[in-house]
C-alpha cells in the first residue's frame, strides 16, 4: 500500500509538472501573440487551450483532448483525400480589371498598340545587328555620324528601312493602349517595352546618320517619331511605363536640343518640334493618380493567387498557388508539382485559415486603406518635397502588417518618382525654350539678350522651372549662351 501511494504521488507530481509547463508554454504563446499582433484566430485557439487547462472540470478535460485529437485526425484525412481541381482557377479581381480596361478602351482604328503588335510579331531586334550596335552605349545613337565612317552600321540600317517606315507610320497615331493586365509578372509589358526601346535606338541611329548626310527633314521626322513613342508610353497606367516614357523622351530631346542649337533648323522645323513636345503643364496629380490606381490593383492581385474560384463563384484557399507562375514559366522546376508538394500545399491551407483573411475581399479593403495616404499626394496642396517616413523593420505575425509593409516599401519610391517626373518636365520646358531661343536667333542673327526677349515665342509655363517654381536662368555669352534650372543644365553653362 505505501508503495502504491508513493507511485500515485509521483504520478501526480509529474502530472502537475507537465500541467504547469503546458500552462507556462500556452501563457508565453499568448503573450507572444499579443506582442507580435498575431491574428485573432490564433489568439482564440490559444485562449481555448488555456481555458481547457484552467476552467474545464477534470472529468471533461480528457474529452476535450479527445475532441482535439479527432479534429486533427479528420484534418489529416482531409489532406490526403483526392483534390477537387476541375473547374477551379486562380482568383483575380476581375471587376477592377474590367474597370481599368473600360476606362482606357479606344477603338481599334485609333490604337497604335495594334500596329506595334503587328510589327513586333516579325521584328527580330538582334538579326544581323552590328556588334557595336548591341552595346550598352551605342556610338551611332549619340550624335551625327557619316556612312563612310561606319559602313557596317549604314549597310545594316538599309535593311531596317521597312521597320523605320512602319514606326514613322505608327507615330502618326496619337492614341496607344497596350493590353492592361493586373498580374504581378506582366508578359505583355515584357513583350513590348524592350522592343520599343530598341526601336527608339534604331530611329536615333538612322536620324543621326541623316543629320550628318544633310537629310535634315528625314532626321527630324525620326526624332519626332521617338518623341511620339515616349507619348505612347505615357498613356499606359503602369509606373514602369511612366519611367520608360521619361527615358525615351530624354533620348529624343537630347538629340533634338543639339540639332536645334547647333544645326540650322528652319522656322517650319522649329514649329513642328515645338508642337510635338509633350504637355508643358505639370500634370503630376492626374498622372500619379493613374499610376496609383494601377499599382493598387497589382498589389491586390499579388495576394489573390492565395485563393481560387470556380465557375459558380465559390472561393476557397488555393490548392494550386503556383498555377499562374507555371503558365508563364512552363519549364520551371515547379511547373509539374509532385504528390508531396500538392499535399503540403493542401496542409498549408489549414495554416492559411488561421493567418489569412477568409476571403480576398478582406485583402481588398486592407489595401484600399493602406493606399489612402498615397492618394493624398495627388492633392495640389500636398507637400511632395516632404520625404515619407522610413520603413523600420518590425516583426509582426499577421497578414495586415505584411501587406502594409510591402506597400510602404513601394511607397518609398514615390517621392523619387516625383523627382524624376519633375526633372523630365524641366528638360521638356527647357527644350521648348531652346526652340524659342533659336527662333529669335534665326530672326535677329544673335542669341537673345535675356528671356524677356522671347516671351512672345513660348507659352508662359515654359519659362518656369517646375522643381523650384522659379524662372529658368539664362546667360548670354555672345557667341553662345547658357540655360539652366535649379537641378537641370538645359544647355551647358
Amino acid at each position: 500500500m505505501p508503495e502504491q501511494k508513493e507511485k500515485k504521488k509521483k504520478r501526480r507530481i509529474v502530472w502537475r509538472i507537465f500541467k504547469w509547463l503546458g500552462l507556462g508554454l500556452i501563457t508565453a504563446l499568448i503573450l507572444g501573440a499579443l506582442i507580435f499582433d498575431a491574428p485573432w484566430k490564433v489568439l482564440a485557439l490559444l485562449l481555448i487551450l488555456l481555458a481547457a487547462h484552467t476552467i474545464l472540470p477534470k472529468g471533461t478535460v480528457k474529452w476535450f483532448w479527445l475532441s482535439v485529437a479527432a479534429v486533427v485526425v479528420i484534418l489529416i484525412i482531409w489532406v490526403f483525400l483526392p483534390d477537387e481541381t476541375e473547374g477551379w482557377r486562380p482568383y483575380t479581381f476581375e471587376k477592377e480589371l474590367a474597370t481599368l480596361q473600360a476606362k482606357y478602351a479606344i477603338p481599334d482604328s485609333e490604337n497604335a498598340a495594334l500596329l506595334y503588335d503587328k510589327l513586333f510579331e516579325t521584328l527580330d531586334t538582334d538579326s544581323n545587328a552590328p556588334e557595336f550596335f548591341n552595346r550598352a552605349k551605342i556610338p551611332s545613337t549619340d550624335g551625327p555620324w557619316r556612312s563612310a565612317d561606319h559602313p557596317e552600321t549604314a549597310e545594316w540600317l538599309k535593311g531596317q528601312q521597312k521597320t523605320i517606315d512602319t514606326l514613322i507610320e505608327i507615330s502618326q497615331i496619337e492614341e496607344c493602349r497596350f493590353p492592361i493586365t493586373v498580374t504581378v509578372i506582366d508578359p505583355e509589358f515584357m513583350k513590348y517595352s524592350l522592343k520599343m526601346r530598341r526601336c527608339a535606338f534604331l530611329l536615333l541611329s538612322s536620324a543621326n546618320n541623316d543629320i550628318a548626310e544633310g537629310q535634315i527633314d528625314a532626321a527630324c521626322q525620326k526624332y519626332l517619331c521617338v518623341l511620339q513613342m515616349a507619348k505612347h508610353f505615357y498613356q499606359q497606367p503602369a509606373m514602369i511605363d511612366l519611367l520608360m516614357g521619361v527615358a525615351v523622351e530624354s533620348l529624343a530631346t537630347s538629340r533634338l536640343n543639339r540639332f536645334i542649337i547647333e544645326g540650322q533648323p528652319t522656322g517650319q522645323q522649329l514649329n513642328l518640334i515645338a508642337n510635338s513636345l509633350p504637355d508643358l503643364e505639370n500634370n503630376w496629380n492626374s498622372d500619379f493618380s493613374k499610376v496609383l490606381t494601377y499599382e493598387k490593383s497589382l498589389q491586390k492581385n499579388m495576394f489573390s493567387f492565395l485563393y481560387e474560384i470556380n465557375q459558380q463563384g465559390k472561393v476557397r484557399f488555393s490548392r494550386n498557388p503556383t498555377a499562374s507562375l507555371r503558365a508563364w514559366f512552363p519549364q520551371a522546376p515547379f511547373a509539374t508539382p509532385t504528390y508531396r508538394s500538392r499535399k503540403l500545399t493542401k496542409a498549408g491551407n489549414i495554416l492559411g485559415w488561421f493567418f489569412l483573411p477568409s476571403t480576398p475581399q478582406k485583402f481588398d479593403k486592407i489595401i484600399d486603406t493602406a493606399y489612402e495616404k498615397y492618394y493624398a499626394m495627388t492633392d495640389p496642396n500636398f507637400d511632395v518635397s516632404k520625404k515619407p517616413p522610413e520603413v523600420k523593420p518590425q516583426l509582426k505575425l499577421n497578414y495586415r502588417f505584411i501587406i502594409e509593409m510591402l506597400i510602404n516599401m513601394s511607397g518609398q519610391t514615390h517621392s523619387r518618382i516625383h523627382e524624376i517626373y519633375l526633372r523630365a518636365l524641366t528638360y521638356r520646358r527647357g527644350s521648348r525654350l531652346l526652340v524659342a531661343i533659336r527662333q529669335y536667333k534665326n530672326e535677329n542673327s544673335n542669341w537673345p539678350p535675356d528671356l524677356d526677349a522671347i516671351k512672345s515665342l513660348a507659352p508662359a509655363e515654359a519659362f518656369i522651372d517646375p522643381v523650384g517654381g522659379k524662372q529658368f536662368e539664362y546667360e548670354n555669352h555672345g557667341k553662345r549662351f547658357s540655360l539652366y534650372g535649379e537641378t537641370a543644365n538645359i544647355w551647358p553653362k
